[in-house]
């Protein structure tokens, strides 16, 4: 791509438990739209859908006060179960005119790599269109969408519920990874190490990530992590167990307003080794492709003092 053209364009990429097919459905029907299009805050009380080049896709979202915003956009191009192009008309009173919104469903092993990328006509519209919430706005549609596409069927199990946001923003970690990490040794040396993660889907209630490298003192490591969502309680939770040590760390979490970072409380055994001690991960989105963990321990006095930190990038 030329310099110009990046310039030009905002994109972001997420994995999603469900064939391409069931994604690109969820678009282009209306009734199901309405059922999760917008950012968190938002409802699409009205929709419609003439599945055709020159035929229209129009929404229209409704926020918490109940101001409407219209959002009419041009297809421009068709190929069911792969490829969706948009376009913002010139003679609307949307702030992007003349967008072109490029939607990508393609086959992954974790079911479908979505892509959205929006081109514009100038560099100052894209910087326009960053500055309203592009990341975060994409970012919640597409929990939204994550978690309507991998919600139960009504009246297959009495025991399930609809998914929640906030079991999409979990799938924002799905994929392949590589991390390292710098740690504190008991003599105030900085100890590094790095290693693998896979990250899958168990059904859209869960994501279990899967680690495997080196530990300073250690040597060869194993680690498994799940991470769900209690929608009762409106709290994030999960285990995490290693094959260095017997016990079973319980999270117990939430999400800053941010909509970024995840912060996860647990006990486990003190570093010295009498009793148990406080501790917390701070999971922080930098972007699509790389995440921070930061995990902390509680003193005596209450404060926190960080520990160890992970930085985690896309193997792939």
């Amino acid at each position: 791509m030329d310099t110009h053209v990046a310039d030009r364009t905002l994109a972001i990429t997420r994995l999603i438990p469900a064939l391409p097919e069931k994604v690109f459905a969820a678009w282009v029907e209306p009734e199901r739209v309405k059922q999760w299009f917008g950012p968190r805050a938002m409802t699409t009380p009205r929709c419609e859908v003439e599945l055709r080049p020159g035929g229209l896709h129009h929404t229209v979202m409704r926020d918490t006060a109940g101001k409407e915003y219209d959002n009419p956009m041009v297809i421009e191009a068709v190929e069911p179960g792969r490829r969706l192009v948009l376009r913002v008309p010139e003679a609307t009173d949307c702030p992007v005119p003349g967008a072109i919104g490029t939607l990508l469903f393609l086959p992954d092993a974790q079911g479908t790599r979505f892509e959205a990328r929006w081109d514009h006509p100038t560099a100052e519209m894209r910087a326009r269109h960053l500055e309203m919430g592009f990341e975060r706005g994409w970012g919640e549609t597409i929990d939204k969408l994550t978690a309507h596409l991998a919600s139960p069927e009504p009246g297959l199990c009495p025991m399930a519920a609809p998914l929640s946001p906030e079991h999409g923003w979990l799938h924002r970690l799905l994929g392949e990874w590589r991390y390292e990490t710098e740690c504190t040794g008991p003599d105030g040396t900085p100890m590094r190490s790095a290693g693998r993660e896979s990250v899958r889907s168990l059904g859209g209630q869960w994501v279990i990530g899967e680690a495997e490298g080196t530990m300073p003192g250690a040597g060869a490591v194993r680690w498994v992590v799940t991470m769900g969502f209690d929608a009762k309680a409106g709290r994030f939770r999960g285990t995490w167990v290693g094959s260095m040590m017997a016990h079973m760390f319980l999270y117990d979490g939430a999400l800053a307003e941010d909509g970024r970072t995840l912060t996860l409380e647990n006990e486990g055994p003190s570093f010295d080794g009498q009793g148990t001690s406080r501790y917390r991960d701070i999971v922080e989105l930098r972007d699509a492709d790389t995440r921070l963990l930061m995990s902390e321990v509680q003193g005596a006095d209450g404060g926190w003092t960080r520990f160890m930190t992970a930085t985690f990038r896309r193997a792939g």
